[in-house]
């Protein structure tokens, strides 16, 4: 990856509201986000992911519950895309989606992104298993107890097998933006397997960016630091660390 472009850490960061409508749209998402839809009552809201047939990450979403059906908020960058990835599984279904304007996210800011360290439409474009993004994140947005959906198979084999994937998410800071792009990509595969590098990054006396790491980068630990780049582990306790 090439090093992405700073921006300053108030840049707003904009969320989109999605509507599903119908008599089956309960059952309709139940079948297709890794949230438990049929938990939700009013006033209740549930952070799930939309995930491919083959269990990477789309993207990480809100459900909120509404009399005449849900209410789903994602990036504004990604609703397409979900509208999409929805629809491919919308047939003789009585749920209709559609896309309303604007929504209210989980943050307002991408330094608030960054400091939360919570991954957004960049970190989700490589196409990676929610493993990739911490035990945590994964605690967040999954439901182990729920019937099945699409993408359920990757998620439920990996957490089987303790959540070891190739890439974490990291937060990492530096001086210079070059060089801290260069410590993350100097470790990992190359060629179309290379995945590792910086993804969005704030500048604000000095840098900070999310990242995914090839996990021999980390050596198991939660924080490293290499050649004056500080390297932290995200939503992975140490206990988890590989």
């Amino acid at each position: 990856m090439t090093p992405p472009f700073a921006v300053s850490p108030e840049a707003p960061v904009e969320w989109a509201l999605l509507q599903a409508r119908g008599d089956e749209t309960i059952p309709f998402l139940q079948g297709q986000l890794s949230c438990d839809v049929l938990t939700l009552r009013t006033g209740q809201s549930l952070d799930g992911l939309l995930l491919s047939p083959s269990g990477d990450v789309i993207t990480s979403l809100e459900c909120s519950s509404h009399p005449e059906g849900v209410d789903i908020v994602v990036r504004a960058e990604v609703a397409d895309a979900t509208l999409r990835a929805l629809g491919r599984f919308l047939m003789r279904t009585r749920c209709e989606l559609q896309l309303v304007g604007a929504g209210a996210g989980a943050y307002a800011t991408v330094g608030e992104q960054v400091r939360r360290g919570e991954p957004g439409p960049l970190e989700f474009a490589p196409g990676v298993a929610a493993h990739t993004f911490g035990q945590d994140f994964v605690e967040r947005h999954v439901s182990f107890s729920k019937g099945c959906y699409t993408g359920q198979e990757l998620v439920g084999r990996l957490d089987s097998r303790g959540g070891r994937v190739p890439f974490h998410l990291a937060r990492v800071t530096g001086r210079d933006l070059e060089h801290m792009a260069s410590v993350v990509s100097r470790v990992g595969p190359v060629g179309d397997r290379a995945l590792q590098g910086l993804t969005t990054a704030v500048v604000d006396d000095g840098f900070s960016a999310l990242a995914l790491v090839h996990r021999t980068l980390l050596d198991g630990q939660s924080v490293v630091v290499v050649d004056d780049v500080a390297i932290e582990l995200l939503h992975d306790g140490a206990r988890h660390a590989r």
